[in-house]
C-alpha cells in the first residue's frame, strides 16, 4: 500500500496540471489579424456571430476576450454588423479614436491621420482614446470625422447607405477632398493614386463605379479638375486650372 501511494499523488498532480492547462485555453482571448491586399475584399464572420467586410490594403486584428471584444485598426476600411452581448462590448481602436458599441451595424473609415465613422443601424460612442473628454454619440444617419491629434470631432447628417457603397461595388462622394478619393482608389486597385500639391485643396461630388482602374480615372478626369499622370509604379492627379 505504501509503495502506491507516490503513485495516486503522481497521477493526480498530472490531472490537476491538466485541468489547469485546458482552463488557461478557455480563459485566454483568442487574437487573430485580418488583411487584405489592395483591390481586395474580405468577409469574416467572428466566433460570436458578428460580421465584418474588410475593404481593399485593410489590416485590423480582433481580440475575444471574456469581457469585451476588441479590434485594432491599422490604416484600414471596414464595415461591422456587430451581434449583441450585453456582457461582452465591443470596442474598435482607429487612430485616436475608441468606438464602443454593443450591437449595430456601422462604417470605420480608417484613412492616414484621420477616420470616419458612419452609423446604419443602433448607437454608438466615439472617445478619445486617451480617456480625456466625454464621448459622442452616433444614431443612424450620423457621421463623425475625428483627425488625429486636432482638436474636436466633426458630426454630420448623411445617408448612411453611401458609406457602405464599396461593398457594391461604388464610391460616392459630396464635396470631399480630392486625398480621400485617392486613398480610396488606392485600396481597389492596385496601382496606387495619389494627389500632387497643386490639386491639394480640390474638392470632389460624385459617383463613381468601381469597374477598371483606367475607367474609373478618366471618369474621374471627367467628372472633376484634374489631369492624371500615369506612369508604371502610380497615377498622379494634378490640377487641370493653369
Amino acid at each position: 500500500m505504501t509503495r502506491r501511494r507516490p503513485l495516486r499523488w503522481i497521477a493526480a498532480a498530472a490531472v490537476v496540471a491538466v485541468c489547469l492547462i485546458g482552463s488557461l485555453f478557455l480563459i485566454s482571448p483568442k487574437t487573430e489579424t485580418y488583411a487584405t491586399r489592395a483591390g481586395e475584399t474580405r468577409a469574416i464572420t467572428l466566433g460570436d456571430g458578428s460580421k465584418i467586410d474588410l475593404n481593399g490594403a485593410s489590416s485590423l486584428t480582433v481580440r475575444m476576450g471574456r469581457t469585451e471584444r476588441r479590434v485594432v485598426m491599422a490604416q484600414a476600411e471596414a464595415s461591422f454588423d456587430v451581434t449583441h452581448d450585453p456582457n461582452r462590448p465591443f470596442l474598435i481602436e482607429a487612430g485616436d479614436s475608441e468606438i464602443r458599441v454593443v450591437g449595430t451595424e456601422f462604417n470605420v473609415g480608417r484613412r492616414p491621420g484621420s477616420t470616419t465613422v458612419t452609423v446604419r443601424r443602433g448607437v454608438v460612442e466615439v472617445k478619445p482614446l486617451s480617456g480625456a473628454g466625454a464621448p459622442t454619440r452616433l444614431a443612424r444617419g450620423s457621421q463623425l470625422t475625428v483627425v488625429d491629434g486636432d482638436g474636436p470631432p466633426v458630426v454630420r447628417a448623411v445617408d448612411p447607405d453611401e458609406a457602405f457603397a464599396w461593398r457594391s461595388g461604388r464610391l460616392i462622394y459630396r464635396d470631399r477632398l480630392l486625398a480621400e478619393v485617392a486613398a480610396d482608389l488606392s485600396r481597389r486597385f492596385p496601382t496606387p493614386v495619389t494627389v500632387a500639391p497643386d490639386a491639394a485643396a480640390v474638392r470632389f461630388t460624385g459617383v463613381l463605379v468601381l469597374d477598371s482602374e483606367d475607367a474609373v480615372i478618366s471618369r474621374l478626369e471627367a467628372l472633376a479638375p484634374v489631369i492624371a499622370d500615369h506612369t508604371a509604379s502610380a497615377i498622379r492627379l494634378h490640377s487641370a486650372k493653369d
